[in-house]
Order: C-alpha cells, then structure tokens, then sequence
C-alpha cells in the first residue's frame, strides 16, 4: 500500500514538473513571437488551460522569472560547452573565438525579445535581479575555469584569471546588441571582433608589447 502511494506521488510530482516546463518553454516560444505573453496565449500553445497556468505562476511576473531562469541556465550551459580547452587546443584562437561568437550571438538574438521583456521588469523585481547575478557569477566562473586551463597550456596569455573572466563578461554582456544579433559569418563586424577577442586573449599580446 506504502509502496503504491510513494508511486502514485511521484507520477504526480513527475506531471506536474512535465506541465510546468511545457508552459515555461510556450512563454519562451510566445515571447520570441510577439514580444509579450499572458496566460490565454500560454495555456493555448502548450494545450493547457489559464487555470492551469496560474495554479503554477501565481502572477504573470512569477511566469516570467521562471523563463528567464531557464534561458539564462541555458546560456550557462552554453559557455561550458563552447568554452573548453579541448576546443582552443583543436581549433586555434582565431576559428575558436570566430565560432564562439557566432555562436553566442546566435543565442542573443534567439532570445532577444525575452531579454527586453525582463530587462524592463528588473526595477520591479529583486528575484529577477538576484537570478541575473547568480547565472552571470556562473558564467563568469566557466570563463576563469576556461582562461585558467587556456593559460596552462600558453594558448591564452599571462594575466589575472578574475579580471580576464570579467573581461570576457562584459564583452559577451554588449552581443545584446542588435547589430551583433545580425552577424553574418566572415561578414566585416564578424571579423573585427573576432579579432579584438584574439588580441585580448592571444600569447602574442605580450609579445607585440615588448
């Protein structure tokens, strides 16, 4: 009987986890589509019901702090996987930081109507503004981590790892911009910035200064 009920909790937990991410992923899609989003379109793109959004967000603000929780851990996820050694030490500095920002950009430009729509919430929020603080601490550690081992095997020049990471943040933070949104491949702003990350980063930085 025990045994039932411990299954029976979890298969309930488990769909109400499954409907969550639903609406979570249809605010994201809605937003990308027409720049806002209530409870009507949502539970209409995910094939459920308004109540059923507000038995999960009690306010639309909750709804939207939940999207940007999730895109912001994916674009977590994607500097840890773009941002590797094993990448640099394959690829070279140039191809490397050329890919990463196309790469990144790609990820701005997917999300950028999602990005406004928080960014003018921010006054309003503290939870909003203390989730944007942990996911950029986050990314920022995947840059140390990436400047750390990139320095250990002389791809990346000397420097303090922290202020390099801090670097790298801001630089990547100014790719919300709409005309990086737009990069194309090889394309003139393409190049250059490209080749601004590669002196900023690359060995022969210091050698140049000598």
């Amino acid at each position: 009987m025990e045994s039932r009920k411990l299954i029976a909790k979890t298969s309930s937990a488990g769909k109400f986890e499954r409907t969550r991410a639903k609406l979570v992923t249809a605010i994201r899609n809605e937003v990308h589509e027409s720049g806002d989003f209530n409870a009507d379109l949502v539970a209409k793109r995910s094939g459920s019901s308004p109540a059923n959004f507000y038995n999960h967000f009690a306010t639309k603000d909750t709804a939207l702090i939940a999207a940007y929780d999730l895109m912001m851990s994916d674009l977590v996820a994607l500097v840890a996987d773009q941002c590797t050694i094993e990448r640099l030490l394959d690829q070279g500095m140039q191809p490397f930081m050329a890919a990463w920002m196309l790469r990144t950009a790609q990820f701005f430009a997917e999300n950028a109507a999602l990005f406004r729509l928080t960014q003018s919430a921010f006054g309003r929020s503290k939870a909003l503004r203390d989730l944007f603080r942990k996911h950029e601490q986050a990314v920022a550690q995947c840059y140390r981590r990436f400047i750390e081992l990139g320095q250990a095997a002389k791809q990346i020049r000397d420097g303090d790892p922290v202020t390099l990471a801090q670097m790298l943040t801001v630089f990547s933070e100014s790719w919300h911009h709409s005309l990086v949104q737009k990069l194309e491949a090889g394309g003139p702003l393409h190049d250059e910035l490209t080749q601004v990350l590669v002196k900023m980063l690359s060995p022969d930085t210091d050698k140049k200064a000598e």
